[in-house]
């Protein structure tokens, strides 16, 4: 079986051997035409001087030997002319059996010029016309002649188109071989080397062994194409079909991790409520054991009035606490509620709550520094709900510094930043006790605390972090155990408001 290049040589082979033997015909059968008008040309002007020679010669003696020797050098067989006194022909040379001028003589005597031409011979590529006759009026006022004419061969003409036949071919075989060659070179670079390169990565994309039997020579680039595109369609059935069970295979997975998820999180849940179970019971068992000790001693009839009233005033504190970690539980639900907004600026809030802070009585002095920078400081949020978390985190800051026992002098910072997304964070930054590391992910939870019972109910900040949060906010924690703690707060300003608008 041939291959397709074999085939595509062949081809370009035939049609530019057809094309060009085609064009040097036509060239061939132009240039005979114009050599046949040239000789007609020629034999007008012939005919001219052969009027002026037959003039001057006296009647009865021969043509000119120059006349002669161009008759014989131009292949003319005959030359008749027709005087305007005289019904008969005369005439110099033998014409063709088959050709007669006189019909041609006597028209041009009426002053119809004629040009024919007859018979006909082989020039090795065609036929052409073998003899040429002429004949043209003359005027009587000049000379006694009224019409000559003449028959001539044109084998002058065959003869060089003979004569060409080896250049002709050394030509045609030049061009074939010439054009064949850059055009073959042209189609295997833009069509056979892109199927080869096809076929072979279809051939890629499937098992080497099932198209080793079809990547033989004998088969044509387009049979290997077909055979490796069906065995490149069959993988991908076969990688489709596998794909549908594997996705089968993988939506029961998900369906038996979803039911896994949702397990985890009531099982999670149920470890929250317990978590908030024991730490409200810590929280507010402890003040009622004491609440009870405390009214056990009032019941004393004996006791005297004055410790009867600190015992009363025992009782009122620890009531208040349990008050306050009561109102503490409702404000962590109720951040999940919308709360009326307002337009709030950071940096006036930040100002406001640090002046406050400045008069709350410590145990070591207090240094607070601002670095507000950022450039849109004004959001829309629960104004007091905001203040809460502001004042939760520097309370606990002002804690943490004052459980560093060789803290001589407090120092809080306060940060502002405006980011690309237009939100502004906020940071919070202290040099107090700080947490270790393994502490981070508790310390939003409800009722996590690190410090000493009865000194905090650890919701400050699961309070802030959900205030945060239901705002359209994040909260960040970062720590380091003995220099200090910082919390970064991000909230979206009023320029993010007004581009969701």
């Amino acid at each position: 079986m041939h291959t397709l290049k074999v085939q595509l040589g062949l081809t370009l082979t035939v049609l530019i051997s057809f094309s060009m033997f085609l064009f040097g015909l036509v060239l061939l059968m132009l240039w005979q035409r114009n050599a046949i008008k040239q000789e007609t040309v020629n034999s007008r002007i012939f005919l001219q001087m052969a009027i002026v020679a037959i003039t001057n010669t006296p009647q009865g003696q021969n043509l000119p030997p120059e006349i002669k020797n161009f008759l014989t050098e131009n292949n003319v067989h005959c030359l008749q002319w027709k005087n305007g006194n005289n019904a008969t022909n005369n005439s110099y040379g033998a014409c063709p059996d088959t050709i007669s001028l006189a019909p041609f003589l006597q028209n041009a005597t009426k002053g119809i010029s004629s040009t024919n031409y007859s018979g006909m011979i082989w020039n090795g590529f065609f036929f052409s016309r073998k003899y040429l006759f002429l004949a043209i009026p003359l005027s009587s006022q000049q000379h006694d002649i009224t019409a000559i004419g003449l028959v001539r061969s044109l084998e002058k003409v065959s003869n060089p188109i003979q004569k060409t036949r080896p250049i002709f071919f050394a030509y045609l075989v030049i061009n074939v071989l010439v054009f064949g060659v850059i055009g073959f070179t042209r189609l295997v670079h833009l069509v056979i080397r892109p199927i080869q390169h096809l076929a072979q990565l279809a051939d890629s994309r499937t098992d080497q062994n099932d198209t080793a039997f079809f990547t033989s020579g004998q088969w044509g680039e387009f049979t290997q194409l077909s055979l490796s595109l069906n065995q490149l369609v069959a993988r991908i059935d076969g990688d489709k079909q596998q794909l549908q069970s594997t996705v089968l295979s993988l939506k029961k997975a998900n369906e038996e991790l979803q039911n896994n998820r949702d397990e985890m999180i009531r099982t999670e849940k149920l470890v929250s409520i317990g978590r908030l179970s024991a730490g409200l019971a810590h929280e507010i068992g402890n003040p009622l054991g004491i609440i009870q000790g405390y009214v056990e001693l009032l019941a004393d009839d004996s006791l005297p009035h004055e410790e009867r009233e600190v015992f009363s005033h025992k009782v009122i504190q620890e009531l208040d606490r349990i008050n306050n970690l009561i109102r503490n539980l409702l404000d962590l639900s109720r951040t999940q509620k919308i709360s009326a907004v307002s337009h709030v600026d950071i940096h006036t809030l930040l100002t406001e709550i640090i002046e406050t802070t400045k008069f709350r009585k410590t145990t070591i002095p207090m240094d607070y520094k601002t670095n507000f920078t950022a450039t849109t400081s004004a959001v829309f949020i629960d104004k007091d709900g905001l203040r809460q978390v502001f004042l939760n985190c520097i309370l606990n800051a002002i804690d943490a510094i004052e459980e560093q026992t060789a803290m001589t002098k407090g120092k809080i910072v306060l940060e502002t930043v405006s980011n690309l997304d237009d939100t502004i964070s906020i940071s919070i930054t202290d040099n107090g006790i700080g947490l270790s590391e393994k502490h981070f992910d508790s310390v939003f939870d409800p009722f996590f605390t690190t410090k000493e019972v009865g000194k905090g109910t650890g919701l400050g900040l699961a309070v802030t972090h959900n205030m945060i949060k239901s705002a359209g906010g994040a909260l960040h924690f970062t720590s380091s155990k003995g220099t200090g703690s910082t919390i970064t707060i991000n909230l979206p300003t009023t320029m993010a408001a007004d581009k969701g608008e």
